[in-house]
């Protein structure tokens, strides 16, 4: 009997021991999830430059033997963007030069040609990330010759542009743009060894060109 009560307290013992053993043993660690980190949008803001080539589609009212003519055009623009949320603001410079073409003379009298083209013009849109798609407008200015065949003179005009445009970012810097421009120049009279006349200048331009971004 007396050996009874220490193998009962020692059955004791042993059966605290268990559970404190158990509490100093260390968790298992639990699997940590990386947090998710939402896809960085794409910045419009900044300056820019690039170059254009593209089609001009001219119209000349008043001139009585080459009324239109069908051209290449090549040249650069600059701008800056201002984006807010998805709304992209912007100016834009481009200078564009023509002549690469050819038009219908009709037998003889007054024809007229571009020898330039320049505009001047904000730009606003909707960024759908790499996907800007805009509307533009502004001032116009350009440079084109009038001749009979025995005189030829060249004058300037200001006017006026409006379009349409869509640009996709490529890479941080660089974008690739398509843009269509309609550009009235008014009338200009020209003082001819035939007398004097007045032609008026209208354009149709559609302009593909890239964009870097600083």
């Amino acid at each position: 009997m007396y050996r009874t009560v220490p193998m009962a307290g020692l059955g004791l013992l042993a059966l605290f021991a268990v559970p404190a053993a158990a509490a100093d043993r260390p968790l298992p660690r639990t699997q940590e999830w990386p947090s998710y980190v939402a896809p960085r949008t794409y910045n419009w803001n900044g300056l820019y430059a690039g170059l254009h080539a593209g089609g001009a589609f001219d119209r000349f009212d008043g001139a009585t033997a080459r009324k239109s003519r069908n051209e290449i055009l090549l040249g650069g623009q600059v701008g800056y963007n201002l984006q807010l949320g998805n709304m992209v603001f912007g100016m834009e410079s481009d200078l564009s030069m023509n002549g690469f073409g050819k038009g219908s003379r009709r037998g003889g009298g007054t024809s007229a040609d571009m020898r330039y083209l320049g505009t001047l013009k904000a730009r606003a849109g909707v960024a759908f990330d790499r996907v800007l798609v805009y509307g533009t407008g502004g001032l116009a200015y350009g440079g084109f010759k009038a001749t009979d065949g025995l005189v030829s003179k060249s004058k300037s005009k200001l006017g006026y542009v409006v379009g349409a445009g869509a640009e996709y970012g490529i890479t941080d810097n660089l974008s690739a743009k398509l843009e269509y421009n309609y550009v009235s120049l008014g009338k200009e009279s020209f003082q001819l060894g035939s007398g004097r006349t007045k032609i008026g200048v209208t354009e149709h331009l559609v302009k593909a060109g890239l964009n870097y971004r600083f």
